[in-house]
């Protein structure tokens, strides 16, 4: 098919969303045009045809979180974390970068809400925590980042858009699915050998073969309830963590008013960076 109306909406309709599920898409198209019209993975071929010069990419692919078939607008054209996101300041695409590492940096590969917040701490820019949870939500919406409950995690987007960021960057603190070979951010560890797997590349192994694919040993649901609690209740203590520091920031920030109404705006715990990049890896577990 020629290269026309159809392909601009359908571009214009996920760049604006970022993602959009690939039932959402054949609805979108049907709503558009009675005419018959190809398939939603021929359309996103000729559309990244014409775009592919522009450094962007509209790729389908499942989101780890829903394991929905989804298609995701990708902006590829960046020297660092996030440069090709000029809608943002510098100043917040710092922040981004510094949210991406320390999320990649635990073991849940989540972190919480209070612990994101409190990352502005170690900035040298000027920005507020209240900037910080207004950017917080904005990525959230364009699905950069999941949350769930009160942690964020990276949504599919970030996924997609930063693997090589991540590959070049922080490569030992990722590990690769031991079935598709690519990057696990929502999955487990093998508890026999430590190997990592997406959830969804396990559940489709395990409709065939009930053994974990990495060594063959025998698979017991009760092993993964067991990694799956031990996260939460790790999750739940980082919680409890922040949640004292907060209180012990909040304190620190009246004993200062008390001092001098000078000092308000400069008390806050300083977070060190954690740019650098981890030099040995940790086994993980459950996410």
């Amino acid at each position: 098919m020629a290269y026309g109306k159809i392909h601009r909406y359908l571009l214009r309709s996920i760049a604006s969303l970022g993602v959009l599920s690939v039932t959402d898409a054949k609805r979108i198209l049907t709503s558009f045009t009675d005419e018959e019209i190809s398939s939603v993975q021929d359309l996103v071929k000729e559309i990244n045809d014409e775009i592919r010069p522009l450094q962007q990419e509209i790729k389908i692919t499942n989101d780890e979180l829903t394991n929905e078939e989804v298609v995701v607008f990708l902006s590829l054209g960046y020297d660092d974390a996030t440069k090709a996101q000029n809608i943002f300041s510098a100043t917040e695409l710092e922040y981004f970068r510094v949210l991406i590492e320390q999320i990649m940096t635990t073991e849940a590969r989540q972190i919480t809400g209070i612990h994101a917040i409190n990352l502005v701490g170690g900035m040298k820019a000027s920005f507020t925590k209240t900037d910080a949870q207004k950017l917080l939500n904005t990525w959230c919406r364009m699905r950069y980042l999941d949350k769930d409950q009160n942690n964020y995690a990276l949504g599919v987007r970030a996924i997609h858009e930063f693997e090589g960021y991540l590959r070049q960057n922080m490569p030992d603190t990722i590990e690769e699915c031991c079935l598709c070979k690519q990057i696990v951010f929502r999955g487990c560890n093998c508890p026999m050998c430590g190997q990592a797997i997406h959830t969804r590349c396990l559940n489709k192994y395990l409709e065939k073969v009930d053994k974990w694919p990495c060594c063959k040993a025998d698979f017991s649901a009760e092993q993964l309830e067991q990694l799956r609690c031990a996260e939460i209740s790790r999750l739940s203590q980082t919680q409890r963590l922040d949640l004292t520091q907060h209180s012990e920031e909040n304190s620190t920030v009246f004993e200062q008013t008390q001092q001098s109404t000078e000092d308000i705006q400069t008390t806050q715990d300083i977070i060190p960076e954690i740019s650098q990049r981890v030099t040995r890896k940790r086994k993980r577990h459950c996410e």
